[in-house]
């Protein structure tokens, strides 16, 4: 019992958890890069909108200093104008202007204390290039927020003569985004790996991730979106653990139910071989105590037809004499059926075997009104056998086939060489048989004559097997049969005797 659950353990469910586990892994990888291709979309979004935010911006204060240029450094007009825009943009937390040394001069907010930015990076490059730049995360020294320094400019003569520095309000940029956010999960981090923005709320341990450079300013944006990997594999896990049970369960018991057929089919075969050899011996024992009565009976009946000459008593010794020579014949079988020890094997050319009991088919065939061919091989095909039983195995297929064509028919004997073997074939185009009856023709007793012994054809196929040959019987109703007797060729002349198995 406990053999056959480790058998089962290792050939079904073993095999069902590997593959599942295989295919639910692979299942988490497809999803997974599914949920990567989501993050990675709203990553790219939200960098883009970000961009967008910064051009939009530096824009603006481009604007501004076109407009202040237009006024000739008119101070008074100037604060108010940096006033009003701040006013208007709640992006900013202010505007100031500087002249080319950094010193701010002028702020939309109050500038209680001396301040000079020419120490900023950003600062120095928009002098350099002469064209808008923008600083990293800060806090701003006039405000102190968390800002984003913009510079731009201004340009006279090809020469700088001051600069218009805007504050940028990161909690802005962040409002910005947020306002964007749907299911997905927003992370802003500076070149140093400062998280600077975080908008949406997504545990990261149970997120997926993709990453965004901004294009404008050193800026990662990170994108998470919600992943359902452990839900899915163990979903798919049962799933396919399901499936793939089913499926090993259906072979497990298709091999088992192979495996107990072939076991049925050896134990017929088995009970077969004890069946014939208890026949044998019992058909052989039987036999000889049978034929010396039947010896004693056939001498008086032969002594009483010479004394009785009356013709109504002739006839009746006829028929008794006609009975003890089929007795006799089934007698002759019972004892073929036993151990055959006292017969030895010599090698024959089966051409010439065929060749001597030629006459007595034909005969039969001309009396029954069969036509009649035999095909001999051109080469002698030497095989050990007893010649008179193999005589008796091709004389009792022909007799079966002159009986199935009882209206007149064909009947070939054909005899050829095959590799190493003799295959001898006797064809007819009779009534031929059932699949069923072809299944049942060697057993004993099996028999489709009405007066048949049902004998025969086990007779014949225990004098084949006993020259290590074999015997296949090919049928189809109402077209013929035809039997094919395959022995091994004794290529070397046989030299002393062999014992028959």
């Amino acid at each position: 019992m406990k053999k056959k659950w480790f058998i089962y353990l290792f050939l079904t469910l073993i095999p069902a958890v590997v593959i599942s586990f295989i295919l639910a892994q692979h299942k988490v990888s497809s999803v997974e890069t599914e949920y990567k291709s989501e993050a990675q979309e709203f990553a790219d979004f939200h960098a883009m909108n970000i961009g967008n935010f910064l051009g939009e911006t530096v824009g603006r204060l481009e604007m501004l200093s076109t407009s202040i240029k237009v006024q000739n450094n008119n101070k008074d007009e100037l604060q108010k104008i940096l006033q009003e825009t701040e006013e208007k943009d709640s992006r900013f937390s202010g505007f100031y202007w500087s002249n080319s040394n950094g010193d701010l001069l002028i702020g939309s907010n109050p500038i209680k204390n001396p301040i000079n930015v020419s120490d900023r990076a950003y600062f120095q490059q928009a002098l350099k290039t002469k064209k808008t730049s923008l600083s990293e995360a800060h806090i701003g020294r006039v405000t102190g927020r968390y800002i984003i320094s913009v510079a731009t400019p201004f340009m006279d003569d090809e020469q700088v003569t001051g600069v218009l520095i805007a504050s940028l309000r990161i909690d802005e940029v962040g409002a910005a985004i947020n306002s964007l956010i749907k299911e997905e999960m927003i992370v802003v981090i500076d070149e140093t790996g400062k998280t600077l923005i975080r908008a949406g709320s997504i545990p990261e341990k149970n997120s997926v991730k993709s990453s965004m450079k901004v294009a404008q300013i050193p800026w990662t944006i990170s994108a998470y979106v919600t992943s359902e990997n452990d839900l899915v594999f163990r979903k798919a896990l049962l799933q396919y653990f399901i499936i793939f049970l089913t499926i090993t369960n259906i072979l497990y018991l298709s091999a088992q139910n192979l495996l107990l057929r072939k076991k049925v089919n050896k134990e017929k075969e088995q009970m077969e071989i004890h069946k014939l050899e208890l026949i044998g011996n019992l058909a052989a024992s039987t036999a000889h105590e049978i034929r010396n009565p039947l010896t004693g009976i056939k001498g008086l009946v032969k002594l009483l037809s010479e004394e009785y000459r009356e013709e109504k008593a002739q006839a009746y010794f006829e028929v008794i004499q006609l009975e003890i020579d089929r007795i006799n014949a089934i007698v002759g079988e019972l004892l073929v059926l036993g151990k055959p020890t006292a017969y030895t094997l010599k090698t024959y050319n089966a051409n010439e075997i065929v060749a001597e009991i030629e006459p007595i088919i034909h005969s039969e065939a001309n009396f029954t009104n069969v036509e009649f061919s035999i095909h001999y091989h051109s080469e002698d095909l030497p095989v050990s056998c007893i010649k008179d039983q193999l005589k008796q195995v091709i004389l009792n297929l022909s007799k079966n086939s002159l009986q199935a064509m009882p209206n007149g028919g064909r009947l070939s004997i054909n005899i050829e060489r095959q590799d190493e073997s003799c295959l001898i074939t006797v064809a007819d185009n009779g009534i031929g048989m059932q699949k069923e009856q072809i299944a049942q023709a060697f057993k004993p007793f099996f028999t489709l004559k009405k007066d048949g012994s049902g004998l025969g054809l086990t007779v014949c196929k225990r004098i084949i097997d006993s020259y290590g040959g074999k015997v296949f019987i090919k049928s189809v109703p109402n077209e013929g049969t035809q039997v094919e007797i395959i022995l091994p060729l004794a290529i070397e002349p046989v030299n002393g005797k062999q014992k028959l198995q």
